[in-house]
């Protein structure tokens, strides 16, 4: 049995002034809680509490230990802050996980100059499918995920990341390129470059079409933007794709806005049971920020 747990127990018993709260605070059963206190006793061969009345009423000797366990919880949550300004400091391993439109360029940039502060932190980057980065933080094989449109899961925490206004990447000298902003009708008869059947952006794009009444005339799919984007660049025809990839073409490509807009909801994903860190944190903040001001530079 461990002493840790019986100190535990003793600790809530001593804050919370009886058996029955201190089970609830610790989450047990009130007969493990008498027999954690029973075995305290045993081992230190101290009497703490006397039985009165079905209830447990400390003796002095309780009082005076109980001073020095408060003291060792004291001790213990030092190290706990101790131990989150390390990680403050950026120390450590930083696993990340992350759809193709953020991995390919974007992530590699920032996390260069992450590392480049903290130069103790390892970091690792897989590029997957967003199904794919809510499985791997799931399983506990990366730290974080960024992903898009992601399915509910009980073993995961979904917060909100950016929401991104979509963008038509088309040649420069192509005659829709002097618009300052383009409607689907616009690309009624463009030769269009489609994403992947299993891209959920795919269907976020051909449901905006849909309702405006424009069939794309879809000539080539690739499952990546940024494949999207070279095609175009080769002349293939016009895409839409969201802005991360489409930034990084503007010496190459016209890129411009949509009115009606439509949006790319992109989330960061982490374990329900995994610790917070504030290198983690700072990480998200600053891919935050940057998304944002992505969002409003592309905004129709």
């Amino acid at each position: 049995m461990s002493r840790m747990r019986q100190l535990e127990a003793f600790h809530a018993v001593m804050e919370s002034g009886s058996v029955t709260r201190a089970a609830e605070i610790l989450q047990v059963s009130q007969p493990a809680i008498t027999k954690l206190i029973q075995a305290l006793e045993q081992e230190t061969g101290l009497r703490l509490f006397d039985r009165v009345r079905r209830r447990l009423q400390p003796t002095r000797e309780a009082r005076r230990f109980a001073i020095e366990v408060e003291r060792l919880f004291l001790t213990m949550n030092r190290i706990e802050h101790v131990a989150n300004e390390i990680r403050s400091l950026g120390t450590g391993e930083m696993h990340v996980a992350a759809m193709a439109s953020l991995g390919v360029r974007f992530l590699p940039e920032i996390l260069t100059a992450f590392r480049r502060e903290r130069p103790g932190v390892n970091v690792a980057l897989t590029v997957t499918s967003s199904q794919n980065v809510v499985e791997m933080v799931q399983a506990g094989q990366v730290d974080l995920g960024f992903a898009l449109s992601v399915a509910h899961s009980p073993a995961v925490v979904v917060q909100p990341l950016a929401s991104l206004p979509g963008v038509v990447v088309l040649p420069r000298d192509h005659p829709l390129a002097g618009r300052a902003v383009l409607a689907p009708e616009d690309l009624r008869d463009a030769p269009f470059v489609q994403l992947g059947r299993e891209d959920r952006a795919r269907h976020i794009i051909e449901d905006l079409f849909l309702q405006r009444g424009v069939a794309l005339e879809s000539m080539v799919q690739t499952h990546l933007a940024v494949s999207a984007c070279e095609f175009v660049a080769a002349g293939a025809g016009v895409a839409v794709v969201e802005p991360v990839t489409a930034s990084y073409y503007r010496d190459r490509l016209a890129v411009r806005p949509m009115a009606p807009a439509i949006y790319f909801e992109m989330f960061v994903v982490t374990a329900l049971s995994r610790p917070g860190s504030a290198m983690i944190d700072g990480f998200v903040a600053t891919v935050r920020e940057r998304l944002g001001v992505l969002a409003a530079e592309f905004a129709s």
